[in-house]
Formats: structure tokens, sequence, C-alpha cells
């Protein structure tokens, strides 16, 4: 018999915040947000799935409201993040994703910044989903793409390749320039800010990589 959803998200949480206590954490490049701040005073923040797992804890108690799919997976990584002091918007591109959007736009007017796992929920790894960018186009707001990466990490046979950094890794948090979208922008401006978040998390996700391990080379 399947534990309650509860016990395991509250399991999850204590696991996240203990792992966490013991990461050497860096934050590279945040003069992306503050520039991004500074043009709207709430943001997107923008992830692979994949690296979520220590985002989870560099960004927990701030109140990010992160959108999590309405399947079995995603409520219960929606339960989880909830207990680190995240917010919690059901839905995803491929369900519930009109209802989801107009929730995100309606968190961001009231004052909340929003996380969204670009390639979730089911994939395909490293494509960015187009909801973000419209969500950008009606709010304003900067998309601001963060990634992770972690000098020693044991990676999932998963779809996204999810990553799980070890206990007392070097965790690397990089943030990129923001993406801005026109409240009139046409399909095609849509498109291309679209490729623009995915180029520019791909290119961030690379370097973190290499920051992180690089980190951990020089140490030894």
């Amino acid at each position: 018999m399947r534990p309650p959803m509860w016990l395991v998200a509250n399991a999850g949480a204590l696991v996240i915040r203990a792992l966490g206590a013991t990461w050497r954490i860096r934050i590279e490049q945040s003069e992306h947000l503050e520039r991004a701040r500074a043009l709207h005073p709430r943001v997107i923040f923008v992830l692979w799935h994949g690296r979520l797992l220590p985002l989870s804890f560099t960004h927990r108690n701030r109140k990010v409201h992160m959108l999590a799919s309405e399947h079995a997976d995603g409520e219960m990584i929606g339960q989880t993040i909830r207990r680190l002091g995240f917010g919690h918007v059901r839905g995803s591109s491929t369900r519930g994703g009109t209802r989801a959007l107009l929730e995100l736009v309606e968190t961001l007017r009231a004052g909340f910044d929003i996380g969204i796992t670009v390639d979730g929920p089911r994939g395909p790894r490293g494509v960015v989903k187009a909801g973000v960018v419209e969500v950008a186009r009606q709010t304003g707001a900067a998309i601001v793409p963060i990634t992770s990466a972690s000098s020693r990490r044991r990676v999932l046979a998963s779809w996204d390749a999810f990553e799980l950094p070890a206990p007392f890794a070097r965790v690397v948090v990089r943030y990129g320039e923001p993406v801005i979208v026109e409240g009139g922008a046409d399909r095609e401006r849509v498109e291309a800010g679209r490729l623009e978040v995915e180029r520019v998390l791909t290119r961030i996700t690379g370097e973190a990589d290499r920051s992180a391990r690089g980190a951990e080379a020089d140490k030894a």
C-alpha cells in the first residue's frame, strides 16, 4: 500500500532541507535578477524540470508560486514545495493549461513571483513550452532564466535526467539575462521570445555545469 501523499510530501521537504544544509552554494550573475526587477516588480522564473531540486532549497520561503501539473507526480511535487514556502498553481501546458495560465497571470498581478519548469511536465527535455511567453506578454513581467548545477550528483534515468546533488556538493545557481515580451507582440515575436528563453536556459545550464565542476577540480 502506498503511503499517504501528505506523509511523503512532509518527508520530501525534510530531506531537501537536510540535504541543502550541507551544500556549498554559490550564486552567479544575480545582477540579471536585479535588472529584471528594475523593469517590473515581479518576475517569471523559468527553469528546466531536471534542475528543480537545488532551486527548491535555494529559493524556499520566498513565496514564489510554482506551476505543477495536476497528475499524481505533479501533485506530489506541489505539496512538497508548499512545505518549503512556495505557492502552488495547478495545471500545465497539456492539462489544465488555460486555467493555469489565467491563474499565473492573476498571481503576478497580485504581487507574487512565479516559477515554471518550461519543459515540463513530460518533456521533451530542453524544449520550452510557449505558455510562459504568453504570461509575460499579458503582464509585462520579465522572464528570468535560472538553473542549477552540482559538482557531485546522481542523474536519474527519467525523461528529464533529474539531478540529485550529493551531500556536501558544490551547488551553483546561475541566472540568465531577462527576456522581455512586449504586450503587443504578434505570433512571430512570441515564438522568437520562446526560442530566446530556450537559448539562454541552454547556455547558462552549460555554464553552470562547467562552473560547479571546475570549482570542485580547483579544490582538489
